[in-house]
């Protein structure tokens, strides 16, 4: 192994948010959102002022609805019959889905991204204890990238089979997908694989390539 990397999981590609919500049965939308001052005034739709087009998914009368931040597309709940903790505990239920599916997006576009720049890849899937596991295959020698996504929501990545710092362009497409854009939220762990002068071939072809 080359390098762990963990960091708190974020919505950063709106596109595959939308895929992700779609295969989770939120039948998404964009939505133009108004907040209200008072509960009464939302019942009877007066006095509000509008937010803006939102992305946003109903399950029952659990609405989801994505706002978008510096930090990424932050998730807020909405329900008429929920409140306090029963809302809270809901929201989590949902937004767990909604996170394992979207990490699945993230994943498959970066093995995408990988095959454009002309190497093999693939994706494994498996559940453990912890939570979801994706393995991205890549190139020739044994090269992967194991993607864990932990019960409180922060992302683990484990890159193996690769040398030498251009170790992190194997990551560098999930971060982008998935991370915070503060590189303080990235909590890495160096091994002596890390060290080695030789420089990854394939992943320098792939640093050139990647958009």
């Amino acid at each position: 192994m080359s390098h762990c990397t963990t960091y708190p999981m974020v919505f950063r590609d709106k596109r595959l948010l939308f895929r992700a919500m779609r295969e989770t049965g939120l039948n998404p939308e964009n939505r133009v959102w108004q907040s209200f001052g008072r509960e009464w005034q939302k019942k009877l739709g007066i006095g509000g002022s509008e937010i803006g087009k939102l992305l946003t998914g109903t399950r029952g009368r659990l609405h989801l609805i994505f706002m978008e931040t510096e930090d990424g597309l932050q998730p807020v709940f909405e329900c008429g019959s929920l409140s306090g903790e029963a809302l809270e505990a809901a929201g989590k239920e949902l937004l767990a889905e909604v996170q394992a599916a979207y990490l699945r997006c993230a994943v498959n576009e970066a093995c995408r991204r990988y095959r454009e720049a002309g190497l093999h890849a693939e994706v494994s899937e498996s559940v453990t204890a912890e939570g979801p596991v994706f393995v991205l295959t890549f190139g020739t020698a044994g090269k992967s990238v194991t993607v864990t996504k932990r019960a409180d929501g922060v992302i683990e990545e484990r890159v193996q089979g690769v040398t030498g710092r251009s170790c992190t362009d194997a990551t560098a497409v999930l971060e982008r997908l998935l991370a915070s854009p503060v590189a303080s939220s990235l909590q890495r762990t160096w091994t002596p694989a890390y060290q080695t002068t030789v420089e990854d071939r394939e992943l320098q072809v792939l640093r050139l390539t990647r958009g």
